[in-house]
């Protein structure tokens, strides 16, 4: 690397910052090059000696206080600080307070646009994203995000006179995130007085989107200046997600004729998360319908779909479930011809940390689910599990998240942090017919026009992440123990794969196409090089080092079967004929209304029939 070229990213501060740490966090988490420079009282002098102090860099992050604690130390005072971040191309300014010294420092950097900040008032606004800044602002352009809590936001006061400035993100009708040019530097204000803290534990439902003012500003300052040099994907991939649907012509609202219709009109691909224990229930003639047109696609939903059957602990049974999964839906492809994705969608989102060894040991590729968070472990993560394409903490294997069709902003953050758009709904969604489905789909499609639409396996063994080094060598970030890379440049490239492996036990051994390949272990990641011609593709395989061993039987007592097969049908009377028959449906309403009303007042309720209190998914 040339010596005398600048840094990537400079984070500049005070000392012991917490500001400054979630800034490096996060600028580190995206793979940049990120230096810290604290500046304390004894180094504040002139300008110019403050100003040799910070290296040339492409992009300066600072908050507003270190930036006034310069300025009082400097003879010219806040006009000094133009000498500071004159060694940046592009400088990002967070933090700021409604003081008179912000204020002042807010005016000088701004050429007076900007005057001072001050609370939203407003609690309900949103945060409304520009359409004119796509580099920057990438899926979120035109959209709006609602506010956690617009209360504890603050917003830009704008002054008088053109400046030139661009305001990239509103907050209700106020500027929040806002660019402008200063002597040839870029300058980013961003109102939000603090930074998200990667390392935070998160609960179980916890929506990313919640950080969005502390997290997604900062990031899009670092994609747009950035760009090749961060992670980032070029090919981001989508499905839509259907749960428990038998291959029979209607289940519930859902029919499999006017799905199929609705894909050859909008070109997108669906997959049926299948219950393993109906893999001897298929129709025929729509297995016949299925193969004819390739799709919609089959993945693993549950072996039993039995409520919480993937939340136990016990290793043994988990692994007795994944096999036994595995073992009918192979029986199921054999019989109807229709082909499935070794991907486990767990029922009702609710999983343990040992399910996931489960699914590792039994060969899956992958799991998709609604939660990202275990069930039996309320605070397993952190939030930069949540911002990663998959969550690898648990045994190496990787978890993808994915979302009922409620809004786009959840897919535009996935999509923007390089992860797929994977969509769940039920047979209750195509309650009014397709036009639903299909006016998603054409919005999620027009969030990224490189968007490709496929199968769960194809998304998941080619989920990855790039970035390009100032040396040329390309950096790819992968998931999963399968995994297919392209080199889709016009000349020879050399790549560095990198991989989670932090397990216990034997090296694993590593295949591409089919040779033996070596590899190194480093800082947690499995690191393999290679050299790929122009349009040359790769097929990775890691094998795990652990001895073979057969997965237990799954010993199920008659008893245990009756119960399964009663839960099953009582699922599909409610599905086939309660949720599509008005009177039916309006009885359980009333019935699930008055079950409500008691519990809230503390009133002791009769316990409801279990045929209306199964859970979905």
């Amino acid at each position: 690397m040339n010596k005398n070229a600048p840094v990537q990213v400079v984070v500049l501060g005070g000392e012991s910052a917490t500001s400054d740490r979630n800034a490096f966090k996060i600028a580190a988490f995206l793979g940049a090059d990120v230096r810290c420079v604290s500046i304390t009282p004894t180094d504040l002098g002139d300008a110019h000696s403050i100003a040799r102090q910070v290296p040339r860099c492409r992009c300066l992050i600072t908050d507003a206080e270190s930036l006034a604690k310069a300025a009082d130390a400097m003879q010219p005072g806040v006009s000094g600080l133009r000498s500071l971040i004159s060694s940046a191309e592009h400088v990002c300014i967070f933090g700021w307070q409604p003081t008179e010294r912000h204020a002042a420092i807010l005016q000088a950097l701004s050429s007076g646009g900007l005057v001072g900040v001050q609370p939203q008032r407003d609690t309900h606004a949103a945060f409304h994203v520009a359409e004119g800044h796509r580099r920057w602002c990438g899926q979120f352009s035109g959209l709006s995000v609602k506010a956690a809590d617009a209360r504890k936001e603050n917003v830009f006061v704008e002054g008088g006179g053109e400046t030139g400035q661009s305001v990239m993100i509103q907050l209700g009708c106020e500027p929040f995130f806002v660019r402008t040019e200063l002597g040839g530097t870029q300058v980013y204000f961003l109102a939000s007085s603090e930074l998200a803290d990667l390392d935070q534990k998160v609960r179980r439902g916890t929506r990313p989107l919640d950080w969005f003012s502390r997290l997604v500003p900062l990031m899009m300052f670092l994609r747009g200046t950035l760009a090749d040099g961060v992670w980032h994907n070029n090919r981001p991939q989508a499905c839509f997600i259907i749960d428990d649907p038998l291959l029979k012509h209607c289940y519930g609202h859902f029919e499999f004729r006017r799905l199929m219709e609705a894909m050859r009109r909008q070109e997108f691909a669906t997959c049926i998360a299948f219950i393993p224990w109906n893999y001897r229930r298929s129709r025929k003639e729509v297995a016949v319908l299925l193969r004819s047109c390739g799709m919609p696609y089959l993945c693993v939903h549950g072996c039993d779909h039995t409520g919480g059957e993937f939340s136990t602990r016990d290793v043994e049974s988990l692994r007795g479930k994944a096999q036994l999964a595995l073992d009918r839906m192979r029986s199921h492809s054999r019989s109807s011809g229709v082909p499935f994705d070794e991907v486990m969608v767990f029922p009702q989102g609710s999983f343990s940390v040992e399910a996931l060894k489960a699914l590792s040991s039994a060969g899956y590729l992958a799991a998709i689910n609604t939660h990202l968070q275990p069930s039996t472990v309320p605070e397993g993560l952190e939030l930069r599990d949540l911002l990663s394409v998959a969550v690898t903490r648990f045994a190496d294997f990787p978890l993808f998240g994915r979302h009922y069709p409620d809004g786009l902003d959840d897919f535009a953050l996935d999509l923007f942090l390089g992860k797929p758009a994977l969509v769940v709904e039920h047979h209750g969604y195509f309650r009014n017919g397709y036009s639903a489905l299909q006016s998603f789909v054409a919005r999620l499609s027009a969030l990224d026009e490189r968007l490709e639409w496929t199968n769960p396996a194809t998304i998941c063994s080619r989920a990855c992440l790039t970035r390009t080094a100032g040396d040329g060598d390309v950096y790819v970030q992968f998931y999963t123990r399968h995994f297919y890379m392209k080199n889709d440049g016009r000349q020879t490239r050399r790549y560095v794969l990198l991989r989670r492996q932090t397990g216990e036990g034997p090296s694993p051994s590593v295949t591409i196409n089919g040779r033996v390949w070596n590899y190194e272990l480093q800082d947690g990641n499995l690191e393999i090089r290679l050299l790929l011609e122009a349009e040359q593709t790769a097929e990775i395989k890691i094998i795990s080092g652990e001895p073979d061993s057969t997965s237990p039987l799954c010993r199920q007592t008659p008893v245990y079967q009756a119960k399964v097969r009663v839960r099953r049908m009582l699922g599909e009377f409610r599905d086939n004929y309660v949720d599509t028959n008005r009177v039916l449906n309006g009885i359980v309403s009333i019935v699930r209304n008055y079950h409500a009303r008691r519990k809230a007042s503390g009133g002791i309720a009769p316990r409801p029939s279990k045929a209306l209190a199964l859970p979905r998914g």
